[in-house]
């Protein structure tokens, strides 16, 4: 339950791009000035979150997936060799069943968010500062503060473009890529593909409503 409540506050932060920073615009600054904005949308919505699926997966659409370089995702999961050896076809059945599913699987988590402070440190840059890495800290209701480092890379069009999410140490970049890359090694990537695509049907129909109780028996 911890780790989903972290990736829900990643995906919250994350939000704080949403306003397209240019390379001109310190990352950190940009987050402290736009994610009060965007928390307080959420705080707004939750009964709305809760009931909508398709509502919670829109916010998502639109403010999150903007600032994330999907591209550049999905080549560090697959990895070069099997970037190289997929398809274009394959490459881009990759990227979309795994935005749908990270969609499916953390939208209606938005409702989890509470309104706990965020903070952040100054933005590290690169030598080249063609990357950086904010750090924010979460300050839960209860337990230790969670720390979450955010990756990004300046993109063609000089705006700073989310490549990784770190969530207490653990990278969701190379978390994927063990999982993914395994998977390709044992089945092929036309197998894995069809799995992704029946996960993420599974997780699209947890999280959608039924009027059934949960409990019942059939």
């Amino acid at each position: 339950m911890k780790r989903i409540v972290n990736q829900v506050l990643a995906v919250i932060v994350i939000f704080g791009l949403s306003f397209a920073a240019s390379a001109k615009v310190d990352p950190k600054v940009h987050l402290e000035q736009v994610t009060q904005q965007i928390s307080a949308e959420i705080l707004e919505n939750k009964d709305k979150i809760k009931a909508d699926a398709e509502y919670a997966k829109g916010l998502i659409e639109t403010y999150l997936l903007p600032e994330v370089d999907t591209e550049y995702m999905a080549k560090r999961i697959l990895g070069r060799e099997y970037w190289t050896e997929s398809t274009e076809a394959q490459r881009q059945t990759f990227i979309e069943q795994f935005i749908s599913l990270l969609l499916n699987s953390y939208a209606k988590g938005l409702a989890n968010y509470d309104g706990q402070p965020i903070t952040y440190e100054d933005t590290q840059y690169s030598t080249s500062g063609n990357t950086a890495n904010v750090r924010s800290v979460i300050i839960p209701q209860e337990g230790e503060p969670i720390l979450i480092d955010y990756r990004l890379k300046l993109g063609a069009d000089d705006k700073w473009l989310v490549t990784d999410v770190i969530i207490e140490g653990v990278s969701m970049a190379k978390s994927y890529a063990t999982q993914y890359r395994e998977r390709i090694a044992q089945i092929g990537i036309e197998a894995t593909l069809q799995e992704l695509a029946e996960e993420n049907k599974k997780a699209k129909n947890a999280s959608e409503i039924s009027d059934e109780n949960p409990n019942e028996k059939t």
